[in-house]
């Protein structure tokens, strides 16, 4: 077994509040951040609700104002969320060595908005001028467009955290859809667990509500289409559920070796102790009818964890709100926990957030991890009609008291990549804790 990893740091921007304590109000309370869609004129497409984060502003480290030209809205969220994991983690920045101090983020390449287009790409004549070798393009470009290249990249985030952090340990960005933040954070698990870091932020970021987004995954069918009562579109695991909900936002995780943590008197909030992944391989938007692959990783986790399926107390589910997820996640769990899936409590936050995409993951475990401080099961909301293929126990509208160890966190991406992660009560002694090989 490797060092033991602990959470000693959380920040949050999501729809639902601005920081991890109105966020989690916001889940106990049932409360959905799902509304009307005012990022763009919206009021002629098909699908016009998301999960948007409202009056947003970002407060920063003190670094060269000229770097904020090279963020996003993606970005901006993921600096504010390191900032209060940061300052909850009460890291002294001056006085650890950044050589032991690493960034693993998950998140996607920046999405242009249709008001942009003109900004980043210019006139046609650039593609024209740009086939024939002519400088037009350099020469003629707005400034978003001459540094566009650089600022799209996926791993701009974590480039420019590293820089503003003076972090000068491992670094590393996951792009793998909504499975990326849980990746990334399963690498940061695996980084500290090795001795490579003492220390790693980890987490991710997603902003992708623009007219391209909507109209794509509109175009697949995915989205729901419940207009006139957006607080009711995103409803996991109900039989009139109609697709899922797209959100953005942001959650970081301060991850923290333990004698490191103990040095400097740290308060822990929990351990993360299982990482499992898997892909489907088996179609890019479907998941697999039966549940294959998503109990690959789920099994993997808790041999990480070297937990058994009776050590589980609550699971923090994918739950997107569409027809295939919804009953494959299902399955699979069925698959992994046996009779005992009917026992387990499982919830959707995304019934309330709607779906931050690459940012799901991380969002998710740290309102697991949550739910162990609080002993508070938030619900999956909207749940008023089950679907009789999803008949496990989810937790319907109303948040549950109940005591809460050990939380398996579900995302299953587009593509077929999945993660899963197990995130337990910290405990000094763990000599006498459950091992648990399959078979």
């Amino acid at each position: 077994m490797g060092k033991r990893v602990v959470v000693t740091g959380l920040g949050t921007v999501t729809p639902l509040g601005l920081n991890v304590k109105s966020t989690w109000e916001g889940l106990t309370e049932g409360r959905s951040g799902v509304n009307r869609i005012t990022l763009f004129d919206a009021s002629t497409f098909p699908v016009r609700i998301a999960g948007e984060v409202k009056n947003f502003h970002l407060n920063g480290f003190g670094y060269d104002p000229h770097l904020v030209d090279f963020m996003s809205r993606a970005t901006k969220f993921c600096f504010e969320a390191t900032r209060m994991a940061i300052e909850d983690a009460k890291l002294n920045l001056k006085t650890i060595n950044p050589t032991r101090f690493g960034i693993s983020l998950g998140t996607n390449e920046e999405h242009v908005h249709l008001d942009q287009i003109d900004e980043v790409y210019g006139e046609f004549l650039t593609y024209q001028a740009l086939a024939s070798g002519s400088n037009y393009y350099f020469d003629s470009s707005k400034p978003l467009g001459k540094i566009w290249p650089i600022r799209r990249t996926a791993s701009i985030t974590t480039f420019l955290l590293s820089l503003i952090l003076n972090a000068r340990g491992p670094t590393n960005t996951s792009a793998t859809a909504c499975a990326s933040s849980g990746h990334a954070i399963g690498r940061a698990l695996r980084t500290i667990e090795s001795g490579e870091a003492d220390i790693m932020i980890a987490g991710g970021c997603e902003s992708m509500i623009s007219e391209f987004a909507i109209a794509g995954f509109g175009l697949l069918g995915a989205l729901s289409r419940n207009n006139d009562e957006p607080h009711k579109a995103s409803r996991p695991f109900d039989g009139k559920r109609d697709g899922f909900v797209l959100g953005e936002g942001s959650g970081i995780l301060v991850l923290e070796e333990l004698s490191h943590a103990r040095a400097r008197k740290a308060n822990i909030l929990a351990e993360l102790t299982g990482y499992g992944s898997s892909s489907n391989a088996y179609r890019i938007t479907d998941s697999t009818p039966d549940g294959s692959g998503a109990d690959i990783c789920m099994m993997a986790a808790l041999k990480d964890a070297h937990l058994s399926p009776d050590d589980i107390d609550y699971i923090n589910a994918h739950g997107t709100s569409t027809l295939s997820n919804d009953r494959s996640e299902t399955r699979a769990v069925k698959k992994v926990f046996g009779r005992r899936a009917y026992e387990i409590p499982i919830s959707s936050n995304k019934s309330m957030l709607g779906h931050l995409i690459a940012s799901s993951s991380a969002v998710e475990l740290i309102i697991s991890i949550l739910t162990i401080q609080h002993n508070i099961i938030p619900p999956t909301v909207n749940l008023t009609h089950p679907d009789p293929e999803c008949d496990l126990d989810y937790v319907p509208n109303i948040s549950r008291g109940k005591e809460v160890n050990a939380v398996l966190s579900n995302s299953f991406a587009f593509g077929g990549q999945n993660v899963s992660l197990i995130v337990e009560k910290f405990i000094e002694d763990r000599n006498n804790k459950k091992r648990w090989i399959e078979g």
